[in-house]
């Protein structure tokens, strides 16, 4: 993904806007694209220190700079590098220093020390002719990486994408964001709230008038002070909205190195990515935009939890919750998991894990406020909150953890 010393920006009356390429350039920077494509393409096994000098090689006016250093961060996010695997640097430069080293000492007064003799007696203890020795030295950093796989682009898709990641950059610097969004399909939108939560990301929800959802997206203290983190998990979130949903977003923004509080605008139908941009493939290491039937996997530590509530001996099952918890005039809740018993009813269970005490004490008020279903809310202890914030004969339960989150507690929970 972009980030944003590769965005260049326009700030106006308050607000700010990204730059983007002009149109009368696009054919300009497609060749760009191509040129830099085609060497990534018949790299792989190379270096990374020699794909670098190639990509440098290709012939970039200084006004044209900027964009393409953003195409080609695009293009080495989709390239997979690994050191070497037939030699153990490490091990390798230990054997030749202490060779060297002792070589060194038994010189006579006059005699020069062999280089090459040395380099060649050491690479015969580790089958390897002085060359690849040379080589292998130095395989563990970064400039000496091999590509073994680029995930192809085309150069208008990369431009495409490039549009996109234009947003998200700017939402890097993001401290808080509203977006009010209209979703194709009830799938969409349950698939969407799931990705929030994946993404560990606090957020209030409010159903509007007209199926319209109002979401603030909110993150713990943490987050607040590394902006940049924050930031990054609001911006993986636009593919997935553009491709889910009619939608509106205002971002409050840090921009700077003043830290210039600045807020951010978009909408789906007046988004120069637009449509097009949804439909670029997804870039690397980011998800896939969800479909109605295509399920978000749960974060490790819940996918944990079911594996090991599972080898409980129980009657309880558990699965995956498609349910939204609803109190009008409150909010949604959105559980995580659905635990079913043969002779009982249903329980939901919620992970809030660190987000904020603010949260809990929402999820207190839906409670109180009449929430008919049962529902345990897993909260971490370092949020200081008692389990007895919630009286012993509500309809739903505290369970406060250390650590990670014990199957046979749930099943205490469960069973009380």
């Amino acid at each position: 993904m972009l980030t944003a010393d590769l965005v260049r920006v326009r700030t106006r009356n308050g607000r700010i806007e990204p730059l983007r390429p002009q149109p009368r350039l696009r054919e300009r920077y497609a060749q760009i694209a191509a040129a830099y494509g085609e060497i990534l393409r018949e790299s792989v096994g190379e270096s990374r220190a020699r794909i670098k000098e190639a990509l440098d090689g290709v012939a970039v006016e200084p006004f044209e700079q900027l964009v393409a250093n953003g195409l080609r961060k695009l293009l080495l996010d989709r390239c997979e590098f690994q050191a070497p695997g037939e030699v153990d640097p490490p091990l390798l430069r230990a054997d030749l220093f202490a060779h060297a080293a002792e070589v060194r000492r038994a010189l006579q007064p006059g005699e020069r020390f062999d280089r090459d003799a040395v380099l060649t007696r050491v690479a015969a203890r580790h089958g390897l002719s002085a060359a690849a020795l040379e080589e292998g030295l130095h395989a563990d950093l970064k400039e000496a990486q091999r590509l073994v796989e680029f995930e192809s682009l085309d150069a208008e898709a990369l431009l495409r994408l490039y549009d996109q990641n234009l947003d998200q950059a700017i939402l890097l610097r993001a401290t808080r964001v509203v977006i009010e969004a209209r979703f194709h399909e009830p799938g969409l939108a349950r698939l969407f709230f799931r990705t929030l939560k994946f993404r560990r990301l606090l957020f209030r929800l409010d159903p509007l008038p007209d199926g319209v959802y109002r979401i603030q997206v909110d993150g713990p203290a943490s987050l607040f002070q590394a902006g940049t983190r924050y930031g990054l998990q609001l911006a993986l979130l636009l593919p997935a909205l553009r491709g889910s949903a009619e939608f509106s977003l205002r971002a409050d923004i840090l921009w700077g190195r003043e830290r210039r509080a600045l807020q951010f605008q978009l909408e789906s139908n007046k988004s120069s990515a637009g449509a097009a941009a949804a439909s670029a493939e997804t870039p690397a290491g980011q998800p896939p935009v969800p479909r109605p039937r295509e399920k978000v996997r749960l974060p490790d530590e819940v996918e944990r939890l079911v594996a090991a509530f599972r080898r409980q001996e129980s009657s309880w099952k558990v699965r995956t919750a498609t349910k939204l918890l609803h109190l009008p005039g409150l909010g949604l809740c959105i559980p995580d998991l659905r635990f079913t018993h043969p002779d009982r009813p249903p329980v939901y269970l919620e992970v809030m894990g660190f987000w904020s005490r603010d949260a809990v004490w929402r999820r207190i008020e839906l409670v109180e406020g009449g929430l008919a279903e049962r529902v345990i809310f897993a909260v971490s202890h370092r949020l200081r909150v008692s389990e007895a914030a919630l009286d012993a004969d509500a309809s739903a339960a505290l369970y406060v953890y250390k650590g990670s989150m014990s199957a046979r507690a749930i099943l205490r929970k469960l069973e009380g």
